[in-house]
């Protein structure tokens, strides 16, 4: 299961990374998007302590 987490964590990482190179600067999603970005590094913090 914790494989499969991981896994998770890793797309959706690529994911925010990618929409974050796609988009305006100015677009009202980026602040959401860039709080999403640091939750998974969290998780993926906490996933590995």
């Amino acid at each position: 299961m914790k494989i499969l987490n991981f896994i998770h964590l890793m797309v959706a990482q690529a994911f925010y990374r990618w929409a974050l190179r796609e988009i305006s600067p100015l677009h009202p999603d980026v602040p959401r998007i860039m709080l999403r970005q640091q939750e998974l590094a969290d998780k993926e913090r906490r996933m590995f302590a």
